[in-house]
Parts: C-alpha cells; structure tokens; sequence
C-alpha cells in the first residue's frame, strides 16, 4: 500500500521540478527587437507590433509566463505593454514572438519636444519577465537590445 502513495509522490516532485526549470532557464535567456510595425492609423493614436527574438542558450526548454516592457525615450515613457501568453522558447533555439501596444500622438509630442531640448535621443527599454509558480509569480528584469 505504501507503494502506492510513494509512487504518485515521486512522479508529482519530476514533474515539478521540470516545471520550475523551464522557468528558472528564462533567466538566461536574451531577447532582441527585431521588427516595429506600425498600422490601424486614427486620429489619436496608432497601433505598433513589436516583433521580439528570445534566444534560449540553455540545455532545457524555457517557459516565459509573461513580459513586460516600457519603452523610453531620454528617460521619458512613451509607451509600455505586455505580452500576455506564456510563450516556450527550446532549449538551444531561439522563438519569435510579437506583442502590440497602442501609441498616443501626445505620447509622441512629449519626447520629440524633449529630444529636440536635449539635442539627442537615448532609447531604452526596461522589461520585466514573470514567471508563475506554485507559491505565486516571481518577477525580475530582463534586458532587450535592439537589433
């Protein structure tokens, strides 16, 4: 009868272990932004999808729950959004995902005036990868580089 209860409860710790290691590996991994496309122009605002390149340098696949990113010009915010599917990256590959944001022209405005002022522009963007767990979500930041 033992057996029984010991042999669920094995299974159930491999599992979890996997589990937390695909998470654990999206530490490792790199992310690029590879593509902006911008569409569905209105009067107020545009919508832009923001192609991103994961690169996973790890044995074991990795398991991003969800990203999120602002995107800041001379240290202005001009937009932010989030990516809000869990998306797998295999082990030693690399996975194209693509997130959309909505941009306000007043947005815009703001960091023109303010790069003109400034005589340069500096871009950066500040990401925030996610990961769930058992005991709830785990966050850290994360790196984007533009290609």
């Amino acid at each position: 009868m033992k057996r029984y209860i010991i042999i669920p409860i094995i299974i159930i710790m491999l599992l979890s272990c996997s589990f937390i290691k695909e998470r654990i590996a999206i530490k490792e991994c790199k992310f690029t932004l590879t593509d902006v496309k911008p569409y569905d122009f209105s009067f107020s605002d545009l919508k832009i999808d923001f192609n991103i390149k994961g690169q996973n340098p790890n044995k074991v696949d990795a398991k991003l729950d969800k990203l999120s990113y602002n995107f800041l010009i001379n240290n202005k915010e001009l937009f932010s959004g989030t990516t809000g599917k869990g998306i797998t990256i295999l082990s030693g590959k690399s996975t194209d995902f693509t997130t959309t944001i909505s941009l306000d022209y007043n947005q815009v405005g703001d960091a023109l005036v303010s790069a003109i002022k400034l005589g340069n522009v500096t871009y950066t963007v500040k990401a925030t990868a996610y990961i769930s767990t058992v005991i709830g979500e785990i966050s850290y930041p994360v790196e984007i580089s533009f290609k």
